[in-house]
């Protein structure tokens, strides 16, 4: 007889078998969207999204260090299926704040009809600058070393010209990536041990929290509770950095990178993203970076992540330099056994210093326009840049 709770500790069938199988290598065209420079040396979580004529990069753009006082959400257009890129303007600004100004993350954009719906984190530091003993200290006191978290979008009705005021979609957790559309319609808004559901098709209103079984209520879940949130499960991975895509028997995977381990975890959903079961480990190796996954035109799942797993005992430069950077496709959205390398440089030094600028494709994130595909990746944290490329056929 098998117990409940040894089923839900087993692990998924998920798995890209990386390492077993001979990846192929695309025809793949890189671009620059934006270079990094002083007062502008951050630049990283990138998104794309398409309305049919044009593609929008958005990303989270910082003077020097990552999550910094200061930093805000910028955006570049493209005419021409990203060959050429626009100058970035804001679209989130940080906004002054009881200690020091706002933090701002890009969490990816939605095209709804006419409308371009921008979603962001925001926060408050205690200090302007990082620092790194006082924030260790809060984390080993059980505290937060931010506080007033939240998710916010704004509107552009002008392809990204002007933006609305924002207004508040979700509070306590933020991630990287925008709603996703699940068949029934309903959306889900991916945080990292939580999420957010909603069935208004603008994705602006009536959004719930749900999230994995045994989290108190109002868990502050942002990307620093990451620890405290397997201590509170009783998990032996820190979980974050959700993602999901829907199989066609109607689970919503949600895949999670892990923070201290090579295999990425699974939480999944049978309600349409009510409920979530408790996390297994599955065989999808990653480099401790965000993935993206979800469904080709053609039905196809994907994936687009840094399948080699980390370094152990390597420094944080290098234990996870983010290369190769691979499309993994299934037919079933189980097994992603069919691997293309769309870039495999290797880690370079940043040229501006900062904190932990490090990941030769970081963060990649995939959008198709019309019968070419365009993933967009950060270079050590500091440049942008677009690969281009065709989806290989069946």
């Amino acid at each position: 007889m098998v117990l409940a709770n040894e089923i839900e500790e087993s692990t998924s069938p998920i798995t890209n078998r990386w390492g077993e199988v001979k990846p192929e290598r695309l025809v793949v065209e890189h671009a620059s969207v934006f270079r990094g420079r002083e007062g502008q040396a951050f630049n990283h979580q990138a998104q794309l999204s398409w309305d049919g004529e044009r593609m929008y990069a958005t990303w989270s753009s910082c003077a020097r260090d990552e999550e910094e006082a200061g930093q805000h959400v910028v955006m570049a257009v493209s005419d021409d299926v990203g060959r050429t890129w626009s100058k970035p303007t804001v679209v989130a600004p940080s906004r002054p704040g009881r200690f020091a100004p706002s933090v701002v993350v890009s969490s990816g954009t939605r095209v709804v009809g006419d409308v371009l719906v921008a979603y962001y984190g925001e926060w408050e530091r205690f200090e302007a600058a990082r620092d790194k003993e006082r924030e260790a200290a809060r984390w080993n006191e059980g505290g937060h070393s931010v506080f007033d978290v939240r998710t916010e979008a704004r509107l552009s009705r002008n392809g990204g010209e002007t933006w609305s005021e924002p207004m508040v979609v979700i509070r306590d957790q933020f991630g990287f990536m925008p709603p996703m559309a699940i068949r029934s319609g309903r959306l889900i808004l991916p945080a990292h041990l939580t999420c957010a559901i909603t069935d208004d098709p603008m994705g602006l209103i009536g959004w719930e929290r749900t999230g994995l079984p045994g989290l108190p209520p109002g868990y502050l879940d942002d990307w620093y509770s990451h620890k405290r949130g397997a201590a509170i499960l009783g998990l032996d991975h820190r979980f974050n950095e959700a993602h999901c895509y829907q199989t066609d028997d109607g689970v919503v995977h949600m895949m999670l990178r892990n923070e201290n381990g090579t295999r990425m975890g699974v939480t999944e959903s049978r309600d349409d993203g009510r409920t979530w079961s408790r996390p297994r480990l599955t065989g999808f190796t990653n480099s401790v970076s965000r993935s993206q996954f979800g469904r080709l035109p053609d039905g196809r799942f994907f994936c687009v992540n840094c399948p080699a797993p980390a370094r152990e005992g390597a420094s944080p430069s290098t234990r996870t330099p983010r290369t190769p950077v691979v499309l993994a496709l299934s037919d079933d959205g189980v097994v992603f056994d069919r691997h293309y390398v769309l870039g495999d440089e290797a880690q370079g030094e940043p040229r501006i210093p900062g904190y932990l600028k490090h990941g030769r494709y970081g963060y990649p994130f995939l959008a198709i326009a019309n019968d070419t595909a365009l993933m967009i990746y950060s270079t050590n944290k500091e440049d942008i840049n677009v690969a281009r490329f065709r989806v290989p056929a069946r």
